[in-house]
């Protein structure tokens, strides 16, 4: 579970007279290429979801480079970058925070490059996502529209689910929804206002032929990100219903470092000759060469050869040789002949690092109490771009096989298609107020299980032996000791929650003066596996909650402490709402529940 970035209610029109009035979008936003995903109700209801798969420049293909191109006051994106450009690129992975990746990741090639490309351009990374989200929606919206027609688009509210990383902090998030702010996607229309939720990549994955009782790990293989989620079955009779049956995992361990890899083995082998290849020579052999042909089709053991063209360039016009036998790889004809066992360097850590995963997720589906057996544990489910890597497949296939957990790749959809398909029917799911929970084509998801902790700092009233002497201090208003810096939980880690059982705690503030009609709340997280009863250093900063209060000073009920004195009681509930990717707080003041208008959330 993590944090929203707003205090809102999310749902559809609140139109009582049919459910045929949303248009939901599904927004893939990836590292390495971005997808997206379409319906209307009416379209919903016959399975019908619309994949995007015409681009500017390229007309047939699932995804669309997550790219920018600056020059002379345009902008340039996806598949229209020139050849011959250096594009902007990786800019979703520096969202995060470097505190919060390890050493080498901090280190990487990709974050270095992305955050040079950041000074150049003089942009943050919410700039370089607005800028690109900007361009898709507007795109987006015309292949809509040019399939529907301008009325049906125009009368429809729109409701858009933006996929994100299951391993993101709140303020990760929060910049997602700032960028989707500044694109326009959030921007005023005649239909009604657009709604926005967030939904974990894995979880947006539609699921396939399920039977009751069954567990599934569904593993997001991206271009940065692999993330993580379990599913237990409830029912396999449409509308399937499923609950999380492990705390998910995750880590950045997607394609880009095997690419970052692969590059580093050509270097290795040209060597100077590499040093002579324009922006254009290396694109092609990154992009066409390998990423489009020997990466998908790269398998372990194989006796094939795997062939790599160099373009000419790098021989140089002095008539370098094409051909180099002295050591392996070897080169004829310019053209490098990989084997196998040359190509398992590049794949070797990151596949790693996902068996690692793997194994930790399927300890903790242990810890649960469910023995993965094939009775239990029926498989592993593939999805995202390095999902559809035949050597990941069938080394976990060899791996797991043998213990009775099949690994499977989505026979639903392509697993490259697969988030942001699953968004548009989270979208339905959770986005309409609940009006299409029944509806045949859905996959519900009634429970999941918190990642951290979420509570807030309290002062409780001192007793000896539970609290510690240095919390003890004196309280003049209320005239007792409390204890300072007390943890009320409201989520702990490892807790089974369903987004329909929201949790409220009540609290209060003893005023002598006009507080000026507004306060503040800090909440915080943990991520240590038992939340402490006090603050640690392991508790740290979530977000802090801004409250207006529309109710006079004077009309605040009164408070006469025991020395007779009087004051004003100002007290107010916060209630935490499990929502997928995240947890939204709402603000009840004397039970009235405060608007957006009212309670803002800031995670900086």
């Amino acid at each position: 579970m993590r944090p929203r970035s707003r205090v809102e209610v999310v749902g559809g029109s609140d139109s009582d007279d049919g459910v045929n009035d949303v248009l939901v979008i599904g927004l893939d936003f990836g590292t390495t290429y971005s997808g997206v995903a379409w319906a209307t109700y009416e379209g919903f209801n016959a399975n019908e979801i619309n994949v995007i798969t015409t681009w500017p420049e390229q007309p047939d293909e699932a995804k669309a480079p997550t790219q920018l191109f600056y020059e002379d006051g345009k902008i340039m994106w996806g598949f229209g970058i020139p050849i011959d450009a250096d594009p902007v690129q990786w800019f979703k992975l520096l969202l995060i925070k470097d505190i919060d990746l390890d050493e080498e990741t901090r280190s990487s090639e990709f974050l270095l490059r992305g955050r040079k490309m950041l000074r150049e351009n003089n942009k943050t990374a919410i700039d370089l996502i607005a800028d690109y989200l900007r361009l898709l929606w507007k795109y987006v919206l015309e292949m809509i529209t040019k399939d529907c027609g301008s009325s049906v688009v125009d009368a429809l509210p729109f409701h858009v689910v933006l996929t994100v990383p299951a391993i993101w902090k709140g303020y990760a998030r929060e910049g997602m929804e700032k960028a989707a702010r500044v694109a326009g996607i959030l921007d005023g229309r005649l239909a009604g206002p657009t709604n926005l939720t967030f939904a974990p990549e894995p979880e947006a994955a539609a699921l396939q032929s399920l039977d009751a009782g069954e567990i599934y790990v569904v593993c997001d293989a991206g271009g940065g990100t692999v993330d993580l989620i379990s599913y237990e079955i409830d029912s396999g009779v449409r509308p399937i219903v499923m609950h999380e049956a492990a705390e998910g995992t995750g880590g950045l361990c997607g394609g880009i470092f095997i690419d970052q890899a692969f590059e580093d083995i050509c270097k290795a082998r040209l060597g100077r000759k590499w040093d002579r290849l324009s922006k254009a020579g290396i694109k092609q052999i990154m992009k066409k060469e390998w990423e489009s042909g020997v990466k998908l089709a790269f398998n372990h053991p194989s006796l094939n050869d795997y062939l790599v063209s160099i373009p000419a360039e790098a021989f140089g016009s002095s008539g370098d040789s094409l051909n180099d036998d002295s050591k392996e790889p070897i080169i004829k004809n310019g053209i490098i002949h990989f084997k196998s066992s040359h190509l398992c360097q590049a794949f070797s850590k990151p596949f790693l690092q996902i068996e690692e995963l793997l194994d930790e997720q399927i300890k903790r589906i242990q810890s649960q109490g469910t023995p993965p057996t094939a009775n239990s544990m029926q498989g592993i489910i593939l999805v995202g771009g390095l999902g559809g890597s035949p050597y990941l497949h069938n080394g976990l296939k060899a791996r797991y096989s043998p213990v009775g957990i099949d690994v499977l790749q989505s026979t639903v959809v392509k697993p490259r298609t697969a988030i942001c398909r699953g968004a548009v029917y989270k979208g339905f799911m959770e986005g309409a107020g609940g009006k299409f929970d029944h509806q045949p084509n859905m996959i519900s998801i009634t429970s999941t299980i918190s990642r951290s902790s979420f509570g807030t700092i309290f002062r409780a009233k001192f007793e000896a032996g539970k609290h510690l002497e240095y919390e003890k201090v004196w309280d003049n208003n209320e005239c007792e000791y409390k204890a300072e810096n007390q943890m009320a939980w409201y989520l702990k880690r490892g807790e089974t929650v369903s987004g329909k059982d929201p949790v409220r705690r009540s609290y209060y503030q003893i005023l002598k003066n006009d507080f000026g009609r507004s306060f503040s709340i800090t909440m915080h997280q943990c991520n240590a596996l038992t939340a402490p009863s006090r603050l640690t250093p392991d508790v740290g900063f979530l977000c802090t909650i801004d409250c207006a209060v529309d109710t006079p000073f004077g009309a605040l009920e009164d408070y006469t402490n025991p020395n007779g004195e009087i004051f004003k009681r100002l007290t107010y509930d916060i209630e935490m709402v499990p929502s997928g990717a995240s947890v939204e707080f709402v603000v009840y003041i004397n039970g009235k529940r405060q608007g957006a208008q009212n309670a803002n959330i800031h995670f900086e």
